[in-house]
């Protein structure tokens, strides 16, 4: 998953990027009209627990793409690459001071909900004007659902409030939207600074980036101490990869063994085939059933044949839907 990282000039944007992928700013500062790419493990303290349980030759978390934008300076040279890559996204995050958290998060969101409207005006007319005999039904519901946002964003509500139809023409998925995407609004606070209150009705996360940037140039070990020790009980990666993984509707299964110990990301409401795609198309193909036992269990009984013998370990057909915390081993035949 790429989250799209953007917020006016001095807001902390940078930091924040610095401090959630350990790229130094010195890396990136004497490029600011360039997109930087840094991608972050997400230290789900349960693929810890499973790789201390199975010993594994290799242990991987799931990772968050996280995309660095120009400053939102919409004279600037870098509008175009700013709107293209926050289509691209599959997650925005804005990052704004504490003490302009209302104006500047407001002017964002106004910004998206006229590039949508824009979008929507023009593939309206274009529409209109198209008098082919082909496709009449499909551009009809097409047209119709294109009014539907029309109306939403001319009251300055975004796209994602909409109830969605999985048969939706393939427009209105194709990402171009960006009040459809999830929206996290991330506060740069200054010690005990006062945060206004926001209207935008978006997940806010409140860091204070400068400090906790210092904190990280700690040794390991003593981070998480220090970080109590100034009364921060979440650290701005483990707020940031939650609320991510949350904004998105994702959750996480796992795979184990001697050989790997791994976090699969997927949709939640996913099924067992569709977990096993996300591993490899085979699975897929070929998809005969899947063992499964959860990861509290595991955690609870301490072993595989514990669960077994306490009837914790299931068979489960392609419809099983996957929760959050599943170990799942796959067999298939291709």
């Amino acid at each position: 998953m790429k989250v799209a990282i953007v917020g006016f000039p001095q807001a902390g944007q940078q930091q924040l990027f610095s401090l959630l992928t350990g790229i130094p700013l010195e890396a990136f500062q004497h490029k600011p009209l360039e997109a930087q790419l840094g991608i972050c493990p997400v230290k789900d303290p349960r693929v810890t627990k499973l790789a201390e349980l199975y010993k594994p030759e290799k242990t991987t978390y799931a990772r968050v793409e996280y995309l660095l934008l120009p400053d939102f300076n919409l004279k600037g040279p870098a509008k175009a690459t700013i709107f293209t890559q926050l289509k691209n996204a599959d997650e925005l995050c804005f990052v704004c001071r504490a003490d302009t958290a209302e104006a500047s998060s407001t002017a964002f969101f106004s910004e998206l909900v006229i590039s949508d409207l824009m979008f929507v005006e023009k593939r309206l007319e274009n529409i209109a004007k198209n008098q082919k005999k082909k496709f009449v039904a499909q551009r009809e519901k097409e047209q119709a659902l294109l009014k539907v946002y029309k109306e939403q964003l001319e009251q300055e509500k975004p796209l994602r409030e909409l109830a969605f139809d999985s048969d939706d023409p393939t427009l209105i998925q194709s990402g171009q939207f960006l009040t459809m995407k999830p929206l996290i609004l991330v506060i740069n606070v200054v010690d005990e600074e006062k945060v206004e209150d926001i209207k935008l009705s978006v997940p806010a996360i409140q860091v204070n980036v400068g400090l906790e940037q210092e904190i990280s140039q700690l040794d390991e070990a003593d981070q998480a101490p220090f970080l109590r020790e100034m009364g921060i009980g979440e650290s701005a990666l483990s707020k940031m990869s939650h609320q991510a993984f949350l904004s998105l509707g994702l959750i996480s299964f796992f795979t184990v063994g001697e050989d790997e110990v791994r976090a699969w990301p997927v949709r939640r409401g996913s099924t067992a085939v569709q977990a096993g795609a996300v591993i490899h198309s085979d699975i897929e193909k070929g998809f005969i059933r899947a063992e499964m036992f959860s990861y509290i269990d595991l955690v609870q009984f301490g072993s595989e044949a514990k669960l077994k013998e306490e009837g914790k370990f299931h068979l489960k057909g392609k419809d099983y839907i996957v929760q959050d915390g599943d170990i799942l081993s796959f067999r298939f035949n291709v």
